[in-house]
């Protein structure tokens, strides 16, 4: 069962972010330092093995906006599974 909460904790969390970075890329215009943050990430890591191309790369950007949605997400997620409890 705590296996099972902390897996929907972590969904609403990152829910919560994505949100969050969403709502920061929208009112950007508005107040521009939302959508300002750090782009995290590699380049691209290319494996040929002559018959498959693969490539792997991941980037992350960390806004103000996202910090913000993951810790309300976080606290809205805590407060209902302490409720349950």
């Amino acid at each position: 069962m705590a296996k099972r909460r902390g897996k929907i904790v972590f969904l609403i969390t990152f829910f919560g972010g994505v949100l969050g970075a969403i709502l920061g890329h929208v009112l950007a215009d508005t107040i521009p330092i939302l959508d300002r943050g750090l782009k995290v990430g590699t380049d691209s890591l290319n494996l040929n093995l002559y018959l498959i191309d693969i490539s792997f790369g991941i980037h992350i950007n960390i806004t103000l906006s996202a910090i913000i949605g993951l810790l309300i997400a976080f606290l809205l997620a805590d407060v209902g599974t302490r409720r349950r409890s």
